[in-house]
């Protein structure tokens, strides 16, 4: 029982901590301008000191388990994700034109920015780390295969002025390893580098880390509650299908996926870290990736919104769920 009231604790703060950026939107102090400032910053700065910093909190007795079965599961989230998302068209009955963008919404979650705030404040600093190896894996995954499903809808006939003739767009592949060779990936792998190898960080560097790494979660939630402030709310709350897949692929899925993994995994941490990266909502970067490949933009921006509002209680439900 204490350990559930921790829990809701922990997300009753990430909670109070969006709405301070959502007041902080409404009041003029944060604005939609410096968002991609912001959102840099967390991303190449702060996201790799926290995740550095996270290896000096991981328990060498336990760590080399965790870290084997997040491995195991990484690779396997990818898959979940995208399954889940099928099951949610087929019960949704989804109109052909919206499948992919459905299954996109689905793969491209917001694993680093919420899901390192709920990691940390639930877990604690280990997590963090093994939360990386997730991200590091299921990122080559979605910009491949998450990628392909999102253009398996997008090539449509477009007539030319010679003739109709139909144009398909080409495979941007120096983007796709530019999306995937990032900051936090390469952090990540030099993070377990320096675990597997034993490699001793200088105090003063890890000091630095913490400090830095310490203003990750704040600030990501403190984005969160932007957005929030700057959707329009009425129109995105009357969204019923989207709340449905939202239920379906964030709530149901990622409890079904614990249910049925906990009796096969032993490693308690990686499991919750698998469950919880599965819950996480719709990120930021679905909307603008979608319109990129051609794709309607509205609709993802809106379940970003939706899910992430519905994240709220969906995570602790699920922290509830795993702490019986």
């Amino acid at each position: 029982m204490t350990e559930i009231a921790s829990t809701l604790g922990s997300m009753l703060s990430l909670i109070i901590v969006t709405l301070m950026g959502y007041i902080a939107a409404k009041v003029g102090f944060l604005t939609a301008d410096i968002r991609p400032k912001i959102s840099g910053l967390i991303f190449n700065i702060t996201l790799p000191c926290t995740i550095l910093a996270s290896v000096g909190e991981v328990d060498p007795a336990t760590g080399t388990d965790a870290i084997t079965w997040s491995l195991v599961l990484g690779a396997a989230l990818f898959f979940v994700m995208l399954a889940a998302g099928a099951l949610a068209n087929l019960v949704l009955r989804t109109p052909r034109g919206e499948r992919a963008l459905y299954l996109w919404m689905s793969v491209l979650t917001n694993t680093g920015f919420i899901g390192f705030a709920v990691l940390e404040s639930i877990f604690g600093g280990a997590s963090v780390f093994l939360g990386s190896i997730f991200i590091a894996i299921s990122n080559v995954f979605i910009y491949s295969i998450g990628v392909a499903a999102l253009r398996s809808g997008s090539t449509h006939a477009e007539s030319s002025a010679h003739g109709g003739a139909r144009r398909r767009r080409t495979v941007d592949v120096r983007g796709m390893l530019k999306d995937m060779l990032n900051v936090p990936l390469v952090v990540s792998l030099v993070a377990m580098v320096i675990f597997f190898a034993g490699i001793p960080v200088p105090a003063p560097l890890m000091r630095a880390a913490d400090m830095a790494g310490g203003i990750t979660s704040p600030l990501a939630m403190m984005l969160v509650g932007l957005s929030i402030a700057d959707a329009h709310l009425g129109a995105v709350l009357r969204q019923g299908r989207l709340w449905v897949f939202t239920l379906v692929r964030f709530l149901l899925a990622p409890l079904a996926a614990y249910l049925l993994l906990a009796p096969v995994v032993p490693s308690e941490l990686a499991l919750g870290v698998f469950t919880v990266m599965l819950a996480m909502p719709t990120g930021s970067m679905a909307a603008p990736i979608a319109a990129t490949y051609g794709r309607d933009a509205e609709l993802p921006a809106q379940g970003t919104i939706v899910a992430t509002l519905a994240s709220f209680a969906i995570v602790p439900v699920l922290m509830v769920v795993m702490r019986m």
